[in-house]
């Protein structure tokens, strides 16, 4: 029997159009992608949709992730200097991975399909216009 053999490829995924800060909330929570292995998958993260396409970025992308917080005496051995109580604690970062992959994507909003159709039917057509002068002269 042999194994499934599963290739791992990162990609930033940069999100535009309207985010509102009900979106910002939801970073770092699980999100869904449709279509994943197509040239216009879809983000689903929360209640909003996002469209997109694939595109090298300009250089490499570096991507790091969150140390586990240092306990109370390894913080004290490592740095004998006090900050003041102002200061915010700097999270510490490590190399995660790298890629030169980038998904695009934008907001996308659901329309009805009844709805789209009864817009496309409203809106004029390219045909050229039938002339409607006719000659009445002829009696």
């Amino acid at each position: 029997m042999a194994e499934k053999e599963e290739d791992e490829v990162y990609v930033v995924v940069e999100l535009t159009g309207v985010i509102d800060s009900q979106v910002m909330e939801l970073a770092g929570k699980e999100c869904t992608i449709l279509g994943i292995d197509t040239p216009e998958p879809v983000l689903k993260l929360g209640s909003y949709l996002f469209t997109g396409e694939y595109k090298d970025s300009i250089g490499t992308c570096v991507l790091f992730e969150e140390c586990e917080a240092a306990t109370d005496d390894e913080a004290g051995k490592a740095s004998s200097v006090k900050r003041p109580r102002r200061q915010k604690e700097v999270k510490k970062l490590k190399y995660f991975c790298k890629t030169e992959k980038r998904l695009d994507m934008k907001t996308s909003f659901l329309q009805e399909k009844a709805a789209v159709r009864a817009a496309e039917l409203l809106q004029p057509t390219d045909a050229p216009a039938e002339d409607l002068s006719t000659e009445m002269d002829d009696s």
